[in-house]
């Protein structure tokens, strides 16, 4: 009852302001940026002037409510936005169409036709989005939450928070989403505005909490997809990137939700992160990347992992074309060439490498593979250059030959010929050595391509004091297992083709037979008739 005596007041005072700002038409700009603040607007019923006979999508969430009552509470303003809007100049009615434009969140492109429209039309379109406005922000509730009724009335921004704070059924949420998803999508940025300062926060609590369940059921599922798709629809306008990036739980949270077991969810996603990684702030890489870092240790996994393991599945496509944006956006990013290669190659070391060329190539997956080999091109020329315009291969032995070149007669060179003897002392063992090496090329990555931004203490003169051996012995008995399966499927296939081969042996062997017995008969059937007794 609380809740909509304050709808109530709302209502009222929204129709004050409406009036006010015809009446201040000197101050129409900011009256009409306050007053869409707390406003439920259907875009579809300003567009209308320019486009007939188009369908438009309803909200699955509605009310029953009875037009008698809901005339009652709110006065129908148009006929006085009619006469008074004849008093409005033409610089005034030109302002007005431009903040309803922004309002709608629509970009040059398609404001420039818009324009172009003759002065009486603009008045017209403005009088109805004030008064289509008005009209909106009536969203009826209903005891028990949320139902559907031949009596449709759509849910204002405050209600839609209000439900997701009452903790509805699990149901009743998918449906609640839906709705709101529609919402977001159609209706004007300060429609989004309002819904935002608590619904955002909201929609992540939830999002959370479903992504903290052990065991999910299809309905929690189809829940979390519907909270990603409410939360691309939030992000698409400037307030609710900018919303969303100011939370810090955002990118955690999608960063966990990325699950290559459900592609079309996954697919929304690595959409969003490509997005947010090419329009967002200037740090917004090193926000990403951590997100990712952090949600990869709760799962064990490296932090590309899921990423390349999206790009493996062939029969989702646009998983495919997704993933590979994501990492063109995240390795071109960078203006340190430095930390693009480490991307790159921490890439390539979780698995791209050995995919890319068994990726069956579309038209759309083509553009971002070229993409892709493009940028490490220009990569490894900018390299070239940088070593003093050699340009050298970087494979073996050459790069070692250029490393020692570097080196040679400087400070550098005895910490080099120190490490190389080091790295003598490893113990020629099948197994042990390689695993020492890796760990050794992850140190030195680490140190190398640092992302403070500043050296590091070289000052600090305490032994570097880690025990391995707890590492390597892990990374030895990895080792063996992955060398074991690898034989194991090996004899496993050998067998299937042994077996194979043994069955249709025995299949022409049986067809021989038949064939001899046949002969036989044929042969006694001859000599039958040759020898009669």
């Amino acid at each position: 009852m609380g809740h909509h005596h304050a709808l109530l007041l709302d209502v009222v005072l929204a129709v004050k302001h409406i009036l006010n700002v015809v009446k201040r038409v000197v101050k129409v700009n900011s009256a009409i940026l306050n007053y869409s603040h707390v406003a439920f607007f259907q875009r579809d019923r300003i567009t209308s002037f320019r486009k007939t006979g188009g369908k438009k999508e309803k909200p699955l969430i509605q009310h029953p409510t009875d037009s008698s009552s809901g005339q009652a509470e709110l006065p129908v303003p148009q006929p006085f936005f009619d006469e008074r809007s004849m008093n409005l100049s033409e610089k005034e009615i030109n302002d007005l169409f431009e903040k309803m434009m922004e309002d709608m969140n629509l970009n040059e492109e398609r404001k420039a036709p818009l324009r172009g429209k003759d002065l009486n039309t603009k008045r017209e379109m403005v009088v109805q989005y004030i008064s289509a406005t008005a009209k909106s922000i009536t969203g009826s509730k209903v005891a028990g939450g949320l139902r559907n009724s031949k009596h449709e009335s759509t849910l204002s921004s405050q209600e839609y928070v209000h439900e997701l704070r009452s903790g509805i059924t699990e149901e009743k949420l998918l449906n609640c989403l839906e709705s709101l998803r529609v919402s977001l999508t159609s209706n004007p940025v300060s429609w989004v505005n309002n819904f935002g300062h608590e619904g955002l926060g909201l929609l992540l609590d939830a999002l959370e909490k479903l992504l903290d369940k052990k065991q999910q059921e299809n309905i929690d599922k189809r829940n979390q997809h519907k909270l990603i798709q409410c939360l691309k629809a939030f992000m698409n306008n400037k307030f609710g990137l900018q919303k969303i990036l100011g939370d810090e739980r955002s990118l955690l949270l999608l960063a966990r939700a990325i699950d290559p077991k459900q592609t079309n969810m996954m697919t929304e996603i690595v959409k969003i992160l490509s997005a947010i990684c090419i329009i967002g702030e200037e740090n917004i890489l090193d926000k990403i990347l951590a997100a990712m870092t952090i949600a990869a240790e709760r799962n064990n996994k490296e932090r590309f992992a899921p990423i390349v393991e999206g790009l493996e599945n062939h029969e989702a496509q646009q998983l495919q074309v997704a993933c590979m944006q994501l990492i063109n956006a995240l390795v071109t990013s960078p203006d340190d060439l430095d930390f693009r290669i480490h991307l790159r190659n921490e890439f390539l070391r979780c698995g791209l490498k050995k995919i890319l060329p068994e990726i069956k190539e579309t038209e759309e997956l083509d553009i971002q593979l070229r993409v892709f080999n493009e940028n490490k091109e220009e990569d490894a020329i900018e390299l070239s250059h940088r070593l003093e315009d050699i340009r050298a291969e970087m494979e073996y032995p050459f790069v070692y030959h250029l490393l020692s070149n570097m080196v040679k007669d400087t400070a550098s060179e005895p910490y080099f010929l120190s490490i190389l003897q080091h790295l003598l002392l490893i113990r020629n063992d099948y197994y042990i050595r390689p695993q020492y090496y890796k760990v050794i090329e992850e140190c030195v990555a680490q140190v190398v391509l640092h992302r403070s931004g500043m050296d590091p203490d070289f000052g600090y003169s305490k032994r570097l004091d880690v025990d391995f051996s707890q590492l390597i012995d892990q990374c030895v008995d990895k080792a063996k297992v992955e060398e074991s399966e690898q034989k194991a499927a090996e004899f496993s296939k050998k067998f299937d083709e042994e077996f194979g081969a043994r069955q249709e042996a025995q299949a022409e062997s049986q067809k021989k037979e038949e064939r001899i017995k046949e002969l036989e008969e044929k042969i006694q059937s001859l000599e039958s008739r040759v020898n009669p007794r």
